[in-house]
């Protein structure tokens, strides 16, 4: 009985008993990391990515999204020694009797306390002055009013016949034998490139989703992929991001170009621009917050992406039933998200007024 509630001791108070790995260090996360990225930096191999993300699952909850300020643990590798914390190995007068200890406790491990320095610290050591500075500048930090995954994942129209204008196409997975045929995040996947590309290049990936009766094709994009290699048999690209399920077949190009702004706001105008809702992106039977809307004015009409649409009643002129955000633009056409609406405002047909413009 005695021993029995010595082993349950042990494994309770030494985690080495579990599979967890101990931690070798920390990272503070900055602006543009990702799990990717930090596996390539601590281990020189990026696919270790879920060895981080593992172990810090009570901070990550989402591989896709990590934030400036948090402090992740970057654990050793499964099987290989942790360099910098050696542990002495114990005598073998230590395994026989430990001064303070109960002889039975000795052999799982138990040893006499260390004494605790005033300088002491632990993995779960947190320093508050540290946190309240983090918090604070985060919310003084200028942000971007549309991010950058908002506009590469923004979809548009084309006309209702023919291909969107691509480079290319995804013929599948890239390596040999993979388990299964679905394509995810940080999969390699092999592309058919007729037109020379550099190695590191970031390519979009889309493909037609639907038909808007009489208006044109819903192009949606489905990733982000970096290209890693280039060969006789094409482009092998790595996905970076994934916002609709990506598929062999889906088309690519040169992701476009867009320079998140911090600190720059649109600024309430006042004119008479208006644009009409031609339809929107998915067949929602009703509108919510964040659905996208195609308005018919695009940038050879001036707007760009971070202006605001608003749909004004109809009793009261000035009373607001909604606001539309720009996050997409193409020549003819631009795609705007909901942003507020007091009901299912938001329908074809319904016009709206250019009220706030990007500087």
């Amino acid at each position: 009985m005695v021993r029995s509630v010595a082993v349950a001791l042990a494994v309770l108070i030494f985690p080495s008993f579990v599979s967890a790995q101990e931690p070798v260090g920390t990272h503070t996360v900055v602006k543009e990391d990702t799990l990717w990225d930090l596996a390539q930096r601590y281990y020189s191999n990026p696919f270790e990515w879920r060895v981080i993300w593992n172990a810090n699952r009570d901070v990550v909850e989402d591989p896709n999204w990590i934030y400036p300020a948090e402090v992740l643990v970057i654990p050793g590798l499964p099987g290989e020694t942790q360099t910098g914390m050696p542990v002495a190995a114990p005598t073998e007068a230590e395994e026989e009797t430990v001064e303070g200890v109960p002889a039975d406790l000795v052999p799982f491990g138990l040893r006499q306390a260390r004494p605790v320095t005033e300088d002491a610290r632990t993995v779960f050591y947190r320093d508050a002055e540290q946190e309240r500075a983090a918090l604070e500048a985060s919310v003084h930090a200028d942000y971007a009013p549309v991010s950058s995954d908002a506009a590469y994942s923004a979809p548009w129209m084309i006309g209702l016949t023919g291909d969107p204008e691509n480079e290319g196409s995804i013929t599948g997975l890239a390596d040999a034998g993979a388990g299964s045929t679905s394509i995810r995040n940080y999969d390699r996947i092999r592309i058919a490139m007729p037109s020379p590309v550099r190695i590191g290049t970031n390519l979009q990936l889309f493909r037609v989703e639907r038909r808007i009766e009489g208006i044109g094709q819903v192009v949606i994009p489905t990733g982000v992929a970096q290209v890693q290699t280039i060969g006789n048999g094409g482009v092998v690209a790595t996905v970076r991001r994934q916002y609709h399920q990506i598929l062999s077949g889906d088309f690519v190009r040169p992701l476009p170009m867009f320079e998140e702004r911090p600190g720059v706001y649109a600024e309430e105008i006042s004119g008479d621009s208006e644009a009409m809702v031609m339809g929107f992106a998915d067949n929602h039977l009703l509108t919510d917050i964040g659905h996208i809307a195609f308005l018919d004015l695009g940038s050879d009409d001036g707007v760009t992406i971070g202006d605001e649409f608003v749909l004004f009643g109809e009793a009261i002129p000035t009373s607001r039933e909604g606001t539309l955000q720009v996050v997409g633009v193409t020549e003819p056409m631009a795609a705007a998200r909901v942003l507020s609406m007091r009901d299912n405002v938001f329908r074809q047909g319904v016009v709206v007024r250019l009220a706030k413009k990007m500087r």
